[in-house]
């Protein structure tokens, strides 16, 4: 199969999908009219499929001795889209701000193309649309299915701004970052805001404690190892005139080994029982354990896949992006199965998750070349 020549004859039904599919944002487990719309192509296609509980569908196409799995995640996100664009979001308050939407439309074409051309398949290939990967539970409940049970190889990828549109990167390695959510509950004593001395001020303690998390990366982690801190939210205090008796921190840790991990959640909390004796308050942390780990492309399934790469895109597609910190729970499926999972370059002038984020179609026809170049490793 010539995979330039297949992905340009399905580019105007490629960017249909992505557009129905971008108007009916729905989020983690209610993927409901995105998961009637692939069922829909699935069958008109003659594809095998399967629907899952309470979403998710697996669809098979070929067979033979060896066993690969593409994934695309299906869910959106709860956020206004300020894009203005003629298929905007019908679902107010929702949006498909991620590429989701994309990831979907590129799974669905390629599973109409290599459908066409399954007699030229040595193997069989599970396409897999995912729910709930914003939250990090998706996955798991796909690997609880056992179907990717002995599978010889897994691939994904994710279309982002902020990298030139129509690039790719395929590369080994840590890819994305492990995450960790944590909140910290102070509590003290409110009163009079004329009369500090007979309160116990949560928030003098919360200020004190934000500073002071913010140097366990710069003076507690070998400067060659990467982890990100940050507090996202702050609530304290009922009015200006009193001393506030409480206050929570909102937060999350971003790393890439175990070790890194483990000593980020030691020193917060040894930090946080150090503020409460010196405010004289009592701290309670709530650490979650990662919703999933680092994302580490396996060396050998990328060089494989670079080499057959090669054959259909342009060196000057090809682009280094550095390990990002956000999170991704394909990195669930990496700890028990082979895989690499590639960026694509989106263009675009907002981020991921923002209200005006929006890609380069041209974001599409590669993502169908790389899961067709997966197919053929």
């Amino acid at each position: 199969m010539n995979i330039i020549e297949a992905t340009s004859k399905i580019e105007k039904d490629l960017i249909e999908f992505r557009r129905y599919l971008h108007q009916c944002p729905e989020t983690a487990y209610h993927e409901m009219m995105t998961m009637e719309y692939i069922r829909e192509h699935l069958e008109e296609w003659g594809i095998s499929y399967r629907i899952l509980d309470p979403s998710g569908i697996l669809a098979v196409v070929g067979s033979g001795k060896k066993t690969i799995a593409l994934r695309a995640d299906m869910d959106a996100l709860e956020v206004m889209e300020e894009t203005g664009l003629d298929f905007t979001s019908r679902n107010d308050g929702y949006m498909h701000a991620c590429g989701h939407d994309g990831h979907v439309a590129i799974l669905m074409a390629a599973a109409k193309i290599l459908k066409e051309h399954e007699d030229e398949l040595d193997k069989k290939i599970i396409f897999i649309f995912q729910p709930a990967e914003e939250t990090a539970q998706g996955s798991r409940d796909i690997l609880e299915t056992g179907i990717l049970k002995g599978i010889d190889a897994i691939y994904g990828l994710h279309i982002f701004s902020g990298i030139e549109a129509g690039k790719i990167s395929l590369e080994p390695g840590p890819r994305m970052a492990a995450t960790n959510w944590f909140s910290i509950r102070i509590e003290g004593k409110s009163g009079h805001a004329g009369k500090p001395h007979e309160c116990m001020d949560a928030v003098t303690a919360a200020a004190s404690l934000i500073m002071n998390l913010q140097t366990i990366v710069s003076r507690n982690i070998n400067p060659l190892e990467s982890a990100v801190l940050t507090i996202g939210k702050v609530t304290a205090g009922t009015a200006r005139n009193v001393v506030a008796g409480e206050a929570v921190l909102e937060g999350t840790v971003r790393t890439f080994s175990k070790k890194v991990e483990e000593k980020m959640k030691e020193r917060i909390m040894v930090m946080a029982e150090s503020a409460a004796k010196m405010y004289d308050t009592d701290i309670i942390v709530d650490y979650q354990p990662s919703s999933h780990p680092a994302l580490i492309n396996d060396y050998n399934i990328v060089m494989e896949a670079r080499k057959k790469a090669q054959e259909v895109f342009k060196p000057e597609e090809f682009v280094h992006v550095p390990a990002m910190m956000l999170g991704e729970d394909f990195s669930n499926y990496l700890e028990e199965i082979d895989g690499c999972f590639a960026f694509v370059g989106g263009g675009g002038a907002y981020p991921n998750h923002h209200g005006k984020f929006d890609f380069d179609e041209k974001a599409l026809i590669q993502g169908v070349k790389l899961m067709l170049t997966f197919a053929f490793v």
